[in-house]
């Protein structure tokens, strides 16, 4: 009681301060930059370029790449007008072809143990490739799906090419905004190894 004689109103409980939830930002896609050949891979590393939908390889590195991986490059035929038709049901762009390693070289027949990503980021190629913003938004869900297939093969390892920016003509920088803001799921590779020869 007051001196007053008025019952004291009882103090609330102290409240306590609400628990601070630290939320960690997602793991983004890492970029890490190499000088040399990007052929010259260990074994299970996985070999990516951008593709168009049309079943060519015809320059550029794309060319590089049937040089070396033939049966690859005739997998990535087949899919592009054997299981589709570049004409009424092309391969979707935005999407990828992920092909397990089948090569051989030399005399004793040694296996080349690298898997070849393809990113259909532009439908065609040449004067008929797509402008450079419709292929920066099929690089992201591409580069995903790509990165989903080689989780499911156990891939650890993952080399790329400066995608987009030699026959496609996409600024570099460009495409790496879109590389570096995806977000890494649970079992991704969550770096990617980026290899030119300057």
């Amino acid at each position: 009681m007051s001196p007053n004689g008025k019952r004291k109103a009882a103090s609330p409980a102290a409240e306590e301060p609400p628990e601070k939830t630290t939320k960690t930002a997602p793991k983004t896609l890492k970029l890490t930059y190499h000088k040399g050949d990007i052929f010259n891979a260990p074994d299970n590393t996985l070999l990516v370029h951008a593709c168009n939908t049309q079943g060519s390889w015809g320059a550029g590195i794309a060319a590089a790449f049937k040089q070396r991986y033939p049966k690859a490059y005739i997998k990535y035929r087949d899919h592009c007008v054997t299981d589709h038709d570049p004409a009424i049901d092309a391969v979707p762009t935005a999407s990828s072809l992920l092909i397990p390693p089948s090569e051989v070289e030399g005399k004793k027949g040694k296996p080349k143990s690298h898997y070849i990503g393809c990113l259909f980021t532009s439908a065609k190629y040449g004067r008929k490739k797509d402008k450079p913003e419709t292929i920066l938004a099929n690089t992201g869900p591409a580069i995903k799906q790509l990165l989903e297939d080689a989780k499911k093969e156990g891939i650890e390892n993952v080399r790329m090419c400066k995608i987009n920016s030699a026959r496609f003509g996409v600024p570099w920088e460009r495409t790496v905004a879109v590389l570096e803001g995806i977000e890494v799921e649970d079992g991704w590779v969550g770096e990617i190894e980026v290899w030119s020869i300057d």
